[in-house]
């Protein structure tokens, strides 16, 4: 078991189905038939990789790119550690000579705030902060008065940040998260290292999943989902929002899924599945888009995004599901 420094504190809601490993990375028989596993925490959440199809020198050197690749990440992107450069920015509100990896994941975000007219915003920091800051002072009390949210929806504008090759700047009083495609950014960054090693047979579960390729038998990976039939994946990149994952105040009184119009959590939904065809940073997006969306938003949100499939779950109903156009011949109806 390898643990990073951070504390897990978002529940997931998606586990995996996978055939019991032969042996474990660290230990057990070198077996080179064996699924191998990675157990960890990436960006405050459990994080594995399953390997198959690979013998076990080669999977612990693959062991060790990935956790000094999360560890590079995290100084870049995590709210978890006070001296990343995200917490660095949201002290100062300017960050001089960012990394490329922190320009690339705020250039999607707001390339995905602007796509989802303002549904994703990574400044709902705001929102966070003073929903938390209220319930600390009172548990047992209710949401936090209109008086309080309008204040903090001040703050809370994607249009205000910008990003330059040598510096990234705030608005006034605003403050960054990428809790809502960090994950999935990360996810991607490992499969790619992974697959830039040759290695075809990997499910990759940062909080997101993503699948470089089946099996190694073509059997696809099983994506299991609360009170849902399983996700068969063979390639491409799957994310949850739900709100029930972080919930705030006595009795689960609002959660960290808000909507930027209301400054309010998301109430729509239970539970919102997005499949998207080649990256889980975008999966990873767009369920925490559509989660405050309605289902005509939805709509229109999945035609611009083609190799995209959305399941979104009403309180005690089943799923509804929205298909984009396919692509590169993937058929989505069967994912």
């Amino acid at each position: 078991m390898t643990s990073l420094s951070e504390t897990p504190t978002r529940r997931r809601a998606i586990t995996i189905f996978a055939a019991a490993a032969a042996g474990a990375v660290i230990g057990g028989p070198a077996r080179s038939d064996a699924d191998y596993e990675w157990h960890g925490v990436a960006m405050g959440a459990d994080a594995t990789i399953l390997f198959n199809g690979i013998d076990r020198d080669d999977a612990r050197r693959a062991v060790d790119l990935v956790e000094s690749e999360i560890n590079r990440l995290e100084d870049a992107l995590s709210l978890f550690r006070r001296d990343s450069e995200l917490s660095r920015l949201n002290r100062d509100g300017l960050l001089a000579s960012p990394t490329a990896d922190l320009r690339r994941a705020l250039t999607l975000a707001i390339d995905m705030s602007a796509a989802s007219g303002g549904l994703f915003d990574p400044t709902v920091q705001a929102l966070w902060e003073a929903h938390v800051d209220w319930f600390s002072a009172a548990p047992g009390a209710g949401t936090p008065p209109e008086e309080l949210i309008a204040q903090a929806r001040n703050a809370v504008d994607w249009r205000k940040v910008t990003v330059a090759h040598d510096s990234i700047g705030l608005g006034r009083g605003q403050r960054l998260t990428l809790n809502g495609m960090g994950q999935g950014y990360v996810t991607d960054r490992i499969a790619e290292l992974l697959a830039s090693r040759g290695l075809q047979h990997v499910l990759v579960d940062l909080g997101e999943q993503r699948a470089l390729g089946a099996r190694l038998d073509g059997n696809p990976w099983q994506i299991a989902r609360a009170g849902a039939a399983p996700v068969r994946l063979q390639r491409g990149a799957l994310a949850t929002s739900e709100g029930a994952g972080c919930v705030l105040g006595a009795g689960g009184a609002a959660h960290h899924l808000f909507d930027p119009r209301s400054g309010r959590s998301a109430t729509s939904w239970n539970a919102v599945t997005v499949y998207h065809h080649r990256s889980a940073a975008i999966a990873d997006a767009l369920s925490t888009t559509c989660y405050v969306a309605s289902a005509a938003e939805i709509a229109a949100i999945v035609a611009r995004f083609p190799g995209t499939v959305v399941w979104a779950r009403e309180q005690g109903a089943i799923d509804r599901r929205w298909i984009s156009a396919p692509i590169d011949g993937v058929p989505l109806h069967d994912v």
